[in-house]
């Protein structure tokens, strides 16, 4: 429950409606302190203060229960505690700190900026949190420009004035068009004026850092650090392969919000990235080692990739041996995740089918008998290229049995599959015996029964989906 509530808060429609909630309480804000206590609205609009603060203070609670370390979250939200805390407060003028939130919404939109680029694109999270600030800036100086010269000035009795006035100060310098009467006012002036000089600095240094330090683009703002997420793909080991395995599951839709966790012994990560670096994730050390795999969250994992390393020289057997060791740990740290392990040569796989390890691959056995294929049926290539590419085409599938089917003939489901799903059933996946692999049956004879326990195992254009899931992950 509390990983769903945490990948629930973090999910983009998530951050949308947050930074609405935070822009519609700050203008419900300078309402608040524009209509004055007298005004017959007043009471309606400091209600909806108090129920936008609620929400907010639930979200905090919220967020506090699906983050798993507790100071990690009072790191990252406590300013949107204290933006909450003027709920408890009597005095008006504490009900300021709302304007933290604007903070906030900074960070949402750097996170959620995919579209800057160029060398400002590593800068956008200093950017977003300097606008923040100036905002922040323009909008406290605003009242409290407007609550201490009201009086002596009628300029300042509108809050659009007193906002103008502030971006005024802020540019130029010096209080424009004259200096406040009131010596809470001037302290106010003063402090828009240096808020201006800071600001102005700070985006200098900004923008000169982001030109001449292209290497930052590489340090994207993540939503989750490597020990809050789960349900996540380790990747143990590396070689060319690596790029086409992930470039296929980031093409599928149902691994679009997995995260990866690439494990190698090189002190940087591939170049270019092989996958999004918003769900990236890389671990420098022995993948053979517990403690490096429980560095990347193996507990938490729901699969587990070994590519032949080939990042450090190693003899052939070596890398086998290292996959083999690596495997079997990893079957030892959680019984059940799904393992599919690369392997230079087939002498070693008894001893990960003794493991548990789901699937084996023996790249160059493939690579020889599809030429082989190739060479006696001319066209196969373009044939299997389809099917095992994600993004075009027909691609292959497993499905549940539907339950009104088991009990019927191969050759019905073969019918219904093309005419209801325009599907081609290749065969079945039949569970073994206890303590026995299961067992496949490639174009099974038409008169054949289907079993409840049975999966289809076919190709489309898409998975149809009035078909239950394989239920294997």
């Amino acid at each position: 429950m509390r990983q769903r509530v945490h990948q629930l808060m973090n999910q983009p429609a998530t951050d949308l409606a947050v930074a609405l909630l935070i822009v519609v309480s700050v203008i419900l804000l300078l309402i608040e302190i524009v209509l004055g206590d007298d005004h017959p609205l007043f009471d309606l609009v400091e209600t909806a203060g108090h129920v936008f603060t609620g929400i907010f203070a639930l979200e905090l609670a919220l967020r506090f229960y699906g983050l798993p370390s507790r100071r990690r979250f009072l790191h990252l939200y406590w300013l949107d505690i204290l933006a909450v805390a003027p709920v408890l407060r009597p005095f008006r003028f504490v009900r300021l700190l709302r304007l933290l939130r604007l903070l906030r919404l900074g960070a949402i939109f750097s996170r959620r900026a995919s579209g800057v680029s160029g060398g400002l694109k590593a800068a956008r999270l200093e950017l977003f949190t300097l606008f923040s600030l100036v905002l922040m800036a323009v909008l406290s100086g605003a009242i409290g420009l407007h609550l201490a010269e009201k009086r002596f000035d009628d300029n300042f009795g509108r809050i659009d004035q007193a906002i103008w006035y502030s971006i005024y100060s802020l540019i130029a310098g010096e209080p424009l068009p004259n200096v406040p009467h009131s010596p809470a006012g001037r302290a106010v002036a003063l402090f828009i004026m240096l808020s201006g000089l800071a600001f102005f600095a700070t985006f200098t240094g900004i923008v000169s850092a982001a030109m001449i330090n292209r290497l930052r683009s590489r340090l994207e703002e993540k939503e989750m650090t490597l020990e809050e997420i789960s349900g996540h793909i380790v990747v143990c080991g590396w070689n060319r392969l690596g790029y086409h395995l992930l470039g296929q599951l980031r093409a599928d839709a149902r691994f679009k919000t997995s995260c990866v966790v690439l494990i190698t012994e090189a002190p940087a990560p591939p170049e270019p990235l092989p996958f999004s670096a918003e769900r990236f994730f890389y671990v420098s050390g022995d993948f053979t080692r517990v403690e490096v795999l429980r560095q990347a969250g193996i507990e938490r994992a729901t699969a587990a990739l070994l590519l032949a390393d080939k990042t450090v020289p190693r003899s052939d057997q070596d890398r086998d041996a290292r996959t083999v060791l690596a495997a079997l740990t990893i079957e030892k740290i959680k019984r059940g995740i799904f393992t599919c392990v690369e392997l230079l040569s087939r002498e070693n796989q008894s001893h990960l089918e003794l493991a548990g390890v789901e699937e084996i691959i023996v790249p160059d056995e493939y690579a020889g008998k599809i030429m082989a294929t190739a060479t006696r049926n001319r066209g196969m290539v373009c044939l299997l290229d389809e099917l095992l590419t994600r993004e075009r085409g027909n691609n292959f599938y497993k499905a549940g049995l539907p339950p009104e089917w088991a009990g019927k003939a191969i050759g019905w489901v073969h019918q219904q599959m093309k005419e209801r799903f325009n599907a081609i059933l290749l065969g079945i996946e039949r569970p073994g015996a206890p303590g026995c692999r299961t067992q496949v049956v490639t174009n099974p004879a038409p008169e054949e029964s289907l079993r409840p326990q049975d999966r289809l195992l076919f190709i489309a254009s898409g998975y149809p989906a009035e078909l239950p899931p394989a239920g294997d992950g």
